[in-house]
Parts: C-alpha cells; structure tokens; sequence
C-alpha cells in the first residue's frame, strides 16, 4: 500500500522563519510565567522585512530575540526562485517532507491574523525530512496548533539568505544570496579602551562580549569586570551570528570542537600600541582562568604575538 501523502497546506504542521535582533527585539516585560524547561514565551515580532529588494510583511513570533514563522510561509514566499521547495507531509510517518527546486503550490500572501501578544512556545517534536528520507534538524516551537522554525536556521538548510539590517532595523532576506551579511552600524562592535596599568607602563585594551542575557557565565564576566572597573562592550551573539562566526573562525579554526557548537560568553580582548592591535578570545567564564589573563596582561605577558 502506497504512503499515504498530504499536502502540508491542508496541515496546521508547518513552521516558522527566523531572524537575529535588532532594538525593536527588546521583548516586552510581561507577567512572570512558569515554564517547563522546554518552554519559551513569544511574543509577536512586527519587524520590517525586505525580500529581494522589495518590502513586505510577514506573520511572525520572536522566541529569544529571533523570528520564528511557517515553513509554508517560505516556501510561498520562495516559489519561481532559485531556492524554492516544495512541501507535503508523510501521513503514515508523520514527517513533513521538503523537496528542493520545486515549486510550492500556493503563492504568498500576506494575511493579517490576530496573534496573541505573547504566547507559550513548546519545542515541538514534528520530524522534518528530505525527499531521501534523510532528516533535517531544526529546532521548532510549537505555538496555538502551528509548528514555528528559525528563520536563519531554514535559510542554512534550504538554501536562501537571511540577515538583519541595524541600520534600517529591518529583516533582509535573499533568494539568490545564501550568504547574506549583516548590515552593522558603524561602531556597532567598537568597545570603550581601558587605561590599564602594568609593569610596562600603562595600556590601552579593549573589552568585547559576545553572549545574551540569560546566560548565567555572562552575567559573572560582567560583575567580574564591573568589579575591576573595566569597561566593556556586549552584544547579543542571536544579534550578531555572522560576526561570530567570523570570530570562531578566526580565533578557533583549529578547534573543531568549538567550530561547530555555542559557547557563551565569548570575549575578545584586544591590546592597542603603536598603531598596532593584538586580541586574543576566550570562551566561557572561569574566575580562576580570568585572574591568570589579569595577572599576565600587568605582567605584559598576555598580549604576545605568535
């Protein structure tokens, strides 16, 4: 007996687009709820997006300061492109199959729905696959009977860029450009350079933190240097994903198992002398491990170039 195969436009399965931060993602301060581990509040997004040139408007949830929509969204929105799929579900398997260089169905049209301002998102456990059967990992939620993806994450796998406009504050998505940059302000990722005095006389360094608000070794970095009077600069890494991985890749690229995984917070440090800079990266917080850096840079002893 044949599988039995049903167009995922008649499914309430399909999930959402993602994208990093911008100002507008400082979600709103609401009630406090009790949430079970796999549990997030979304809220509605709003954010302005641009597809192709061209401005438009999307039904989308922002979960963590990304942008979480249907994958039928995208696919419409990706029909007659150079990343188009298509989209059916495995009734007998329960698995959402995508097929790339096919065009979906329906076409995309932006319908104003009455999303709740903030909403419970659980991880949803529907299983996506390839038409090889092989399957694909997104991490989804699960919100009001609809499955909801991250936007960068379904731009990776399925072939079309996403990135984020600081300047515009506005979402940026491309058909024909999977590496897509994010547009910075200038500034964006320039820290304040602290006077530090060491055996060497005094020392203009910098202090940069890629991490977010919720995780607890970031929140110890900072009262680590708040308590030694340096200051720094933090960027939301969800903000920021391309720079990170410039930053791995520069500072990690002999290390496969950083490359390939998030470590939170990760600092860059950076020494400015005779108009030369030398920075050096540390990922995670270890006070012990911060007290050796400390003790080196008064030493003049941290800063050595290979």
């Amino acid at each position: 007996m044949k599988k039995s195969i049903i167009l995922l436009g008649l499914l309430i399965l399909l999930s959402p687009l993602a994208v990093s931060a911008s100002s507008k993602r400082s979600e709103a301060k609401v009630k406090e709820v009790d949430l079970s581990s796999d549990e997030k509040m979304a809220f509605v997004s709003g954010e302005n997006v641009s597809f192709d040139g061209r401005d438009l408007e999307i039904n989308a949830y922002l979960i963590n300061r990304s942008n979480y929509v249907k994958i039928r969204d995208v696919a419409a929105l990706l029909k007659d492109t150079p990343a188009k799929f298509d989209l059916a579900y495995d009734n007998e398997k329960q698995s959402v199959i995508i097929s790339k260089g096919k065009n979906y169905s329906d076409s995309f049209i932006y319908k104003e729905s009455k999303l709740k301002e903030e909403r419970i998102a659980k991880e949803t456990r529907q299983k996506i696959v390839d038409d090889k059967g092989q399957e694909i990992e997104l991490k989804g939620y699960f919100i009001d009977g609809y499955n909801y993806f991250r936007l960068r994450d379904l731009g990776k796998v399925l072939g079309f860029g996403v990135a984020y406009d600081f300047k515009d504050q506005k979402v940026l998505l491309s058909s024909g450009n999977p590496k897509l940059a994010d547009v910075f302000e200038e500034g964006y990722f320039t820290p304040p350079v602290n006077k530090i005095k060491t055996k060497g006389g005094e020392e203009n360094i910098s202090f940069l933190i890629y991490g977010f608000d919720e995780c607890p070794y970031c929140q110890k970095l900072k009262a680590y240097l708040d308590g030694k009077g340096i200051k720094y600069l933090s960027r939301d890494i969800r903000d920021c994903e391309g720079k990170k991985d410039e930053v791995f890749k520069e500072f990690y690229g002999e290390f496969p198992e950083f490359n390939d995984r998030v470590y939170y917070p990760t600092h860059i440090m950076t020494l400015e002398k005779d108009g030369k800079k030398i920075s050096k990266c540390v990922v995670g917080f270890e006070k012990e491990n911060y007290d050796e850096i400390f003790r080196q840079i008064e030493d003049n002893t941290y800063f050595v170039e290979k």
